[in-house]
């Protein structure tokens, strides 16, 4: 993306305004368009966060077409201040056109939304989006020097510069990562680098050197992620990619396990983390929960099953009432079902909780994780069960934020409605299940 100049700085809208904080007090409202904060002109929720640290705000706000001065008196850390997600046109996308992308392996005929593929500094910052570097140029990297845009999450994939431009789709705009890790790293911006691993592309000898190269950053390129590429059965005319094998999963968890150990010893901390699934694959245990380093990385799926299961048995330690109270069809990804059932067969009259393990036949079954299951799957799983209980219990990750539906649009209604079953959602915590299912 080409560096925001203050033409571009047309302001930030306001999505809410919580009641009782400093910005409802004085006045701001839900719709306000914030235009300046102490005269600094605003290009979006970045420069608000930045501009907005002071004691004393002076807002030039714009409302139903007028402007008009606000004074925020800050009292506390938080202002009680949302702002609305950038719309899809002010959203870098990426150039790329990367071997395993996973935007590019979806069906046709899915919402427009679905599509877009974002390489946006802005949106790694606020939300720990991955990006490439390959498109930044010196506006981006002056910005996030300026206001200390820290943490930033990269996807590296390799550091070889030809194995890299291959693995990116071989864009016009090149960039090697290394230079650019490096001048982040002068300047202290903290990186969570990430490698999507493709047997027979960058595994082997080329991720020992992808490891090799990116530890004397650290600690300013503070994590490594290694995930397993992931492939749907819609990939005509993409590259011939495949899966990598249990024995493959375990010879990886026993090279990581190798670096981590020499990692630790030299850098005081283990650097290279590996996703949950490449264990689940080698049927290998997973670390304990000291082995993630207060988990950084939970959101790319590293040490998300060993947190969920250590919070199931603290959240179970502590109740009173072990018993499944209903008959409830629980649903999940083919994936994690079996350490679902294991957990839910702690509980009294677990018989009562059924555990549907939901088959992926829309992306196609090498996609076991329940986040990206469909409506069109889960329905026809569940229909072709029966009796159902008195509720099915849906992961509230099935379900995209804001939307309301899940990937292909059916909503939650609908599958109750085809089910003739009452469907709810349930957050992707422990005490949140067994609330769901004890009460």
């Amino acid at each position: 993306m080409s560096g925001c100049t203050s033409a571009d700085a047309n302001g930030v809208v306001v999505a809410a305004v919580r009641a009782g904080t400093v910005a409802a007090r004085a006045g701001l409202c839900a719709g306000d368009r914030v235009l300046t904060v102490n005269g600094h002109p605003l290009r979006d929720a970045i420069d608000f966060q930045f501009h907005a640290a002071d004691a004393v705000l002076r807002l030039d706000v714009e409302r139903e077409g007028r402007r008009r001065p606000l004074t925020v008196a800050r009292a506390r850390a938080d202002l009680g201040v949302e702002l609305e997600a950038p719309r899809a046109g002010d959203i870098a996308t990426c150039a790329n056109k990367c071997v395993f992308c996973f935007i590019h392996q979806l069906p046709r005929g899915m919402r427009r939304s679905l599509y877009v593929k974002d390489d946006d500094y802005r949106l790694s910052f606020l939300h720990g989006n991955y990006i490439t570097l390959t498109d930044l140029d010196e506006a981006d990297f002056e910005r996030i020097v300026e206001q200390r845009l820290s943490p930033l999450y990269v996807s590296v994939h390799a550091t070889d510069p030809d194995l890299r431009h291959a693995l990116l789709g071989r864009p016009r705009r090149t960039a090697e990562i290394l230079p650019r890790l490096e001048r982040l790293a002068k300047a202290r911006i903290r990186v969570h680098a990430q490698i999507v691993l493709c047997p027979d592309l960058n595994d082997g000898a080329h991720l020992a050197r992808t490891i090799a190269e990116l530890a004397p950053l650290h600690p300013h390129v503070a994590t490594v992620a290694i995930v397993p590429v992931g492939l749907t059965r819609h990939r005509e005319r993409l590259p011939s990619l495949r899966v990598m094998t249990p024995d493959e999963a375990a010879a990886l968890v026993d090279t990581v396990a190798g670096w981590q150990r020499d990692h630790l010893a030299t850098l005081g901390s283990r650097f290279v983390f590996l996703a949950d699934e490449v264990y689940l694959v080698a049927a290998r245990p997973l670390p304990a929960a000291a082995a993630y380093e207060a988990f950084p990385l939970i959101e790319d799926g590293v040490g998300l099953v060993r947190r969920f299961e250590d919070g199931w048995r603290r959240s179970l330690a502590r109740r009173r009432a072990r018993s499944i109270a209903r008959d409830v069809t629980l649903v999940t990804g083919e994936m994690f079902a079996p350490r679902l059932r294991a957990l839910v067969a702690m509980l009294d009259a677990a018989p009562r909780a059924r555990i549907a393990a939901v088959p992926n036949e829309f992306f196609g079954r090498g996609i076991g994780v329940a986040g990206l299951l469909t409506g069109v799957d889960i329905q026809r799983e569940l229909a072709r069960r029966g009796d159902l209980g008195e509720a099915v219990l849906l992961p509230a990750v099935t379900v995209r934020d804001g939307d309301g539906v899940l990937l292909d649009d059916v909503t939650p209604a609908d599958l109750a409605r085809d089910l003739g079953v009452r469907v709810a959602l349930v957050a992707p915590a422990p005490a949140a299940l067994l609330d769901a299912l004890c009460r």
